[in-house]
C-alpha cells in the first residue's frame, strides 16, 4: 500500500475524515493536508527534490476563493502543471462535481487514476479507487459510470479537438470543411463535420455550437 500521500481539500473537516480513514482503514502512515493547490505544488517539488515523493496525490477540482492570490486556483489547474513535469504520480479526483466528460477525458488522456464522487459513499469509494489505482487499476464511482450513458466508449480525438478549436476562433462549419479540405485532415466535407459536431453536442450536453464551445472551455479540452 501507499506510504506517503498528499491531499488536497479546502474543507478542513473533509480533508481530515479523508486522512484518518487511510490512516486507519488503509493503514498509510504519511497523509499530509493542504488547502491549496499553490502549496500543493510546492511540497511535491520540496519532496521529489528531497528524494521522499509523494507516492499518490489526491485532490478536489473547486476550491473556494479566499484573500490570498492564487496561480493554480482548481485541481485541474493544478494537475496540468503536474503533468507538465510528472507524467507518473497517480492522482485521483475526489469531488462533488458529476461530470461524466470530464472524467472520461481525464482518464482517456491519462492525467487521473480515479474519479471519486464525494457524498454518501464518498469515503467507501474513495478506499476501494486507492485500493484500486495501487493494484495498476483505473476507478471511477459507480454514479459517474451510470451517468455516463456510453460517453465512456466516445473518445474526443485530436480531430475533434482540432474542430472545437476552429470553431472557437469563429470559423464557419464550411469554412472549416475548405480548411481541412486544403490541409489534407480527413473527414473534410460539410456533412461529416456537421455530424461530428452534433456527436460532440450530444456528449458535452450542449444546444448549439456557442454552447458547445463553452464546455469544452469548461472541461479544459480547448
Amino acid at each position: 500500500m501507499f506510504t506517503k500521500v498528499l491531499v488536497v481539500e479546502d474543507l478542513d473537516t473533509v480533508g481530515y475524515g479523508i486522512s484518518m480513514m487511510m490512516k486507519k482503514e488503509l493503514g498509510i502512515a504519511r497523509v499530509e493536508l493542504t488547502q491549496y493547490c499553490d502549496e500543493a505544488y510546492l511540497k511535491l517539488q520540496k519532496a521529489q527534490h528531497d528524494n521522499q515523493p509523494f507516492q499518490l496525490l489526491i485532490t478536489d477540482l473547486s476550491f473556494a476563493q479566499d484573500h490570498r492570490p492564487l496561480q493554480l486556483d482548481s485541481g485541474q489547474a493544478l494537475i496540468e502543471k503536474i503533468r507538465d513535469k510528472d507524467k507518473d504520480l497517480p492522482i485521483i479526483i475526489c469531488t462533488v462535481e458529476e461530470n461524466p466528460t470530464m472524467a472520461n477525458q481525464f482518464i482517456k488522456a491519462n492525467k487521473i487514476s480515479a474519479y471519486v464522487l464525494k457524498g454518501r459513499d464518498g469515503l467507501k469509494d474513495l478506499k476501494e479507487a486507492i485500493q484500486a489505482v495501487f493494484s495498476g487499476h483505473r476507478f471511477v464511482s459507480k454514479k459517474i459510470a451510470q451517468q455516463s450513458n456510453g460517453q465512456f466508449a466516445f473518445e474526443i480525438e485530436d480531430y475533434d479537438v482540432s474542430l472545437l478549436l476552429h470553431l472557437s476562433h469563429g470559423l464557419s462549419q464550411s469554412q472549416i470543411a475548405r480548411l481541412f479540405t486544403n490541409k489534407g485532415i480527413s473527414p473534410s466535407s460539410l456533412s461529416s463535420i456537421e455530424k461530428r459536431l452534433n456527436r460532440l453536442k450530444d456528449v458535452l450536453k450542449a444546444n448549439n455550437n456557442v454552447q458547445l464551445v463553452a464546455n469544452a472551455k469548461d472541461l479544459g479540452l480547448i
